[in-house]
């Protein structure tokens, strides 16, 4: 990422976005789902530009509650 692309908040909320899909599509498998799971967990009373590091944030805890190989 250049640095233009990093003060751009527009760039960096579609980058996070993409780390919730791939977050997500870790967790189910599917990218069916993991769309799915993202919307799931938008909420709507946050402002935009902070959804989707919320969204990111969710999985991460999901994640890691997750049982161990």
């Amino acid at each position: 990422m250049n640095p233009q692309q990093a003060s751009n908040p527009t760039v960096r909320s579609a980058q996070i976005a993409q780390e919730a899909v791939m977050t997500a599509y870790s967790l189910t498998g599917n990218l069916s789902s993991a769309t799915a799971l993202c919307k799931d967990l938008l909420d709507e009373d946050l402002p935009a530009e902070h959804q989707a590091m919320a969204v990111l944030i969710k999985l991460h805890n999901i994640a890691m509650r997750r049982p161990k190989h």
